[in-house]
């Protein structure tokens, strides 16, 4: 299937209500036939479809310059959004991002506070079948879960890992 790079939302932090940007670049050499953003507001388990689009409308940006924009619709202060992309070549043949999607998804979430500082703000979203996984599993588990990555108000960073880490005798965990 396609190529599904450079993803990416904007703005990364949206206020309560404010409509988000989707954008990827997608490529196939037998063409890009379709390119869909599922996606959902957390926890809820359907995801809806919304049809990327690469002609200069519908807030794509150049028409056929192959970054693909769809938008996600505004929410609630708190509300997180777990979304991927789907897209199939004019073979018929698909691919998804992130790779594994649904199992893994991007993550934005609406209204999220934004500190005066002089310090970097560093933010980690996970949806809540990750929280509740984190939350259920053996204290001494390191294995790695799932989340979005935020720096600022402008970097994102998708299916970045975290995980507990180091001994418990140390950590307080338990």
């Amino acid at each position: 299937g396609p190529a599904i790079h450079a993803v990416s939302h904007f703005p990364i932090l949206p206020a309560a209500s404010q409509m988000v940007m989707v954008t990827a670049r997608l490529h196939d050499p037998d063409g890009v036939a379709s390119a869909q953003l599922k996606y959902r507001v957390d926890p809820a388990p359907t995801h809806v479809s919304a049809a990327m689009r690469d002609d200069g409308a519908g807030g794509d940006a150049v028409a056929g310059d192959g970054v693909f924009t769809a938008s996600l619709p505004g929410q609630a202060t708190g509300a997180m959004v777990a979304f991927y992309l789907e897209a199939t070549d004019a073979r018929r043949a698909s691919s998804t991002f992130p790779d594994d999607a649904p199992n893994r998804e991007c993550l934005v979430r609406f209204g999220d506070p934004t500190p005066s500082t002089g310090f970097g703000i560093y933010r980690q979203w996970f949806a809540q079948k990750t929280i509740n996984t984190w939350n259920n599993r053996p204290t001494l588990s390191n294995e790695r879960l799932d989340g979005t990555f935020v720096y600022g108000d402008f970097r994102v960073i998708y299916n970045f890992s975290s995980r507990y880490a180091g001994s418990p005798y140390h950590q307080g965990f338990g």
